[in-house]
């Protein structure tokens, strides 16, 4: 007879926390599932100690938390911080940009100049947007600079530029050229903690519209 009086009393003193995110459009995921926006309230069973809860919306980096059962507060509030290395850079056509992070493009170098004058022009501009140069054989047709890092409040991106000459069919000089970003949370310390970033920074956006002017056909 003691029994159910027993459960009652537990499924009214549950333990539960009310979440609280900004910004308010921001979707809340407990344990991997999406489960609202803005605002949820988690309840805690006698086998639960706590809940994983990742919280994300557009401009702003991602968070994950740990919600333990026995946090004091009813309530809590995670404020997810703008992404700035976003707001940045561009990824694609979706946002106005060239998609080229990571991603080896051509330039076919323009009839009348020599391959002195175009090794010239491409380390030219190597050395004006990266202030290390780790590769420079000139005879193998190839440059790759070393890592140019932007820090921002909350995240680090480094990018670097590799360059390797390559002849079309139609036997043009031709050189391949690669932009690769990767970025980090400023909180983690090591080159370990980069990954790749499928965006590029736009302060390096000059550098492909010189990469043609200076050496391409200037399209």
């Amino acid at each position: 007879m003691l029994i159910l009086p027993l459960m009652t009393c537990w499924a009214f003193g549950a333990k539960k926390i009310t979440i609280n995110v900004l910004p308010e459009t921001a979707k809340i995921y407990v344990d991997g599932a999406m489960v609202a926006n803005g605002q949820y309230t988690v309840k805690f069973d006698r086998k639960t100690d706590f809940y994983i809860i990742k919280v994300e919306a557009p401009g702003y980096i991602t968070r994950t938390y740990r919600l333990n059962k026995n946090n004091p507060k009813n309530t809590v509030l995670y404020t997810l911080p703008e992404d700035e290395a976003e707001m940045a850079s561009s990824g694609g056509s979706d946002d106005g940009g060239l998609d080229l992070a990571g991603r080896w493009f051509d330039v076919t170098c323009r009839k009348g100049l020599s391959e002195d004058v175009v090794w010239k022009r491409l380390m030219n501009i190597a050395t004006q947007y990266f202030d290390n140069v780790e590769v420079r054989d000139k005879a193998a047709g190839w440059i790759k600079t070393g890592w140019s890092t932007t820090k921002f409040t909350n995240q680090t991106v480094r990018t670097r530029m590799e360059v390797r000459i390559s002849f079309t069919e139609e036997n043009d000089l031709t050189y391949r050229v690669r932009i690769s970003s990767e970025i980090k949370d400023n909180d983690c310390r090591g080159s370990q903690c980069y990954m790749r970033y499928d965006r590029v920074l736009h302060r390096f956006d000059p550098l492909v519209q010189e990469l043609q002017t200076s050496v391409g056909g200037g399209e």
